[in-house]
């Protein structure tokens, strides 16, 4: 699927495009640094149509998704989502996913690092249809995410735990809500019928308005995952592959006996993982660090920078290094060699601010 012919979000003026993985996707639509600030500091609407869908019934898929992906499929419940990842033969992780259990139906969505048609091989044993072409995505984020969602479909909308799902009618377009996000904000993935997108859409975009809605892509996205250290396939994942030093053991299930990649990743984890992913930022006006560039400790090199960007709540530049384990802890102090010359970090807990969705008290708004 190419982003999206059946999605509104091309629509929207100043919309620019890119390509991953041979899907084109919309990148931003203007200033990046505006459409994080929007998600952090009021709420932003994404049309996610770079997420692979797919669907079946519980009774069909319940299981064989289990023996597939890498969490406990099997003990997901009505109403509730589950946040794990899709590997490879090799043990190397392929794909963010969020499996949903609604009502009779299985609701599938990835984000993968690789063509989608490894995805769906990987899928092929699976009584799942992949609806991608059929469906739109919008990814409603930030501290006020809940406004335009409370003011179409109720105060109810403010009950949902965290990682659920629930059915709504926005407009008189029947829509699945789940409760999740990447962001570190409020967060609610929302899906639709391609035939309802662009009512959806609209009407998000017109009840946002007293909120201070704003579109944003896949650019802020990537920098919105980074300070809020949420995991990005697409960034640390295409990097370093591995679940293991990329911090993924939470959404790994070690005790099941099947899931695809796992023979691989519980050898590594017997021979001992030696790299941890860390967050690091650099000095205050400090700039120009890249993927790949080395991290050295005293002169001696201890890792590498796998995912960078600029952070709104720090002010400065900040990224992800995978550095030797035992060097691999907040509060050190090294240097990356970047190609304009030595660059001062330090290594650092994440996410380095309070996001301004823990102020927000939902009972009260």
């Amino acid at each position: 699927m190419t982003a999206s012919s059946v999605t509104p979000g091309r629509a929207i003026a100043g919309a620019v495009l890119a390509d991953r993985d041979g899907a084109t996707y919309i990148a931003r639509y203007g200033d990046v640094e505006s459409e994080v600030r929007a998600v952090r500091e009021a709420v932003g609407l994404m049309d996610a149509s770079h997420v692979m869908v797919f669907k079946g019934t519980v009774d069909d898929a319940l299981y064989p998704l289990d023996e597939v992906f890498a969490g406990n499929v099997a003990n997901l419940r009505y109403g509730r989502v589950l946040h794990t990842l899709l590997a490879d033969d090799a043990g190397q992780v392929i794909a963010d996913a969020y499996i949903a259990c609604n009502d009779d139906e299985i609701l599938v969505l990835c984000e993968a690092c690789v063509p989608r048609a490894e995805v769906a091989r990987l899928l092929a044993g699976c009584p799942v249809a992949d609806v991608s072409d059929d469906v739109a995505v919008f990814c409603l984020d930030g501290p006020k995410a809940w406004g335009p969602l409370r003011d179409l479909a109720g105060r109810d909308i403010l009950g949902m735990p965290y990682l659920s799902v629930e059915n709504h009618v926005l407009d008189g377009a029947p829509v699945q809500i789940l409760r999740a996000g990447k962001t570190a904000e409020f967060g609610y993935w929302i899906v639709a019928a391609a035939a309802d997108a662009a009512k959806v859409h609209g009407r998000l975009m017109a009840a946002g308005a007293r909120y201070g809605i704003a579109p944003y892509g896949l650019d802020a996205l990537d920098l919105l995952k980074l300070d809020g250290r949420f995991f990005n396939v697409n960034r640390e994942g295409r990097v370093v592959r591995d679940p293991l030093p990329l911090g993924l053991q939470w959404m790994m299930d070690f005790q099941k006996e099947r899931w695809s990649g796992r023979d691989a990743v519980l050898a590594r984890r017997a021979a001992g993982v030696a790299h941890k992913v860390v967050g690091f930022a650099l000095a205050a006006g400090q700039r120009g660090v890249r993927v790949g560039d080395v991290v050295r400790l005293d002169g001696e090199a201890v890792g590498e920078v796998v995912a960078c960007g600029w952070s709104l709540g720090l002010g400065r530049e900040m990224g992800l290094a995978l550095l030797d384990r035992p060097v691999a802890w907040a509060g050190l102090d090294f240097v990356v060699d970047a190609a304009s010359g030595p660059l001062a970090a330090r290594s650092i807990s994440l996410p380095p601010f309070v996001p301004a969705s823990l102020t927000v008290k939902l009972d009260e708004v």
